[in-house]
């Protein structure tokens, strides 16, 4: 019998399992020259595959579920945040995060309508080529826009590395959301899409980012530059996130 794939997880051994609609798993190995699903290797391949059907001999041997239901990355909820994939109708909210001076101090400056249309444009494409991306995000309680966070591909310090982001509305700023956010957002890269490291950088002045950074296991690397600044570049690897230093925040 047929099912779609709804998502994917590594097993025991980090070979990737297709999980099916149905509650079955199968795996979806890629081992030449015996088998070629070169997809599976990468984020971006296995995202373009959700929805994909695949024949379940599980079901056709009437076997009970054994999976958990997958969730989509294009949203997120944590204890006090929703988080969406930024769509055009974003694009007012996004403005207001990048006309304040004060929150966009760290981040090159206030920034042009039509740059934040541009930078909107870019954000929706990343998820369409890359399967995953910077999110939108909400106070859970109130709904009201908060700011914006996740993962993004990004050329640093002469490498093309994958970043956590987060960034926020001030009247959200000390209450321990961007480690929250973070932490999440760990969990999607590393444990949902395998990502094997991940990076997070700032100013080297901006010391409450610094802080969210080394909370969630980030560790400082070495100093580069970025658009012409000084910057921090913190790294966290997989192997790292699963002994434990990672997406564990010590306090808020």
């Amino acid at each position: 019998m047929e099912q779609p794939i709804t998502g994917f997880r590594l097993d025991e051994v980090d070979d990737w399992v297709a999980v099916l609609a149905c509650g079955h798993g199968q795996h979806v190995r890629h081992e030449p020259p015996l088998t070629f699903r070169p997809w599976v290797l990468t984020p971006a391949g296995r995202q373009a595959k959700i929805g994909w059907m695949l024949n379940c001999v599980r079901c056709d041997r009437g076997e009970p579920p054994t999976e958990k239901p997958m969730e989509s990355i294009e949203t997120l909820t944590t204890e006090r945040l929703t988080a969406e994939r930024f769509r055009p109708d974003h694009y007012d909210l996004l403005c207001r995060l990048h006309r304040d001076p004060v929150v966009m101090a760290t981040l090159g400056g206030v920034r042009s309508d039509e740059t934040t249309r541009q930078n909107l444009q870019d954000y929706i494409a990343h998820w369409e080529t890359h399967g995953f991306g910077l999110w939108l995000l909400r106070d859970r309680a109130s709904g009201e826009f908060a700011g914006r966070a996740g993962l993004k591909g990004i050329e640093i310090g002469g490498h093309w590395e994958i970043e956590v982001g987060y960034t926020f509305l001030q009247p959200y700023w000390g209450r321990g959301l961007a480690t929250e956010i973070a932490a999440a957002t760990l969990e999607v890269g590393f444990e949902r899409l395998g990502l094997e490291e991940l990076v997070c950088f700032t100013l080297p002045t901006n010391l409450a980012s610094k802080r969210v950074m080394e909370k969630v296991g980030f560790v400082f690397e070495r100093e580069v530059m970025h658009t012409g600044e000084a910057t921090i570049l913190h790294r966290l690897t997989l192997d790292e996130y699963r002994q434990g230093r990672g997406g564990q925040p010590t306090d808020r």
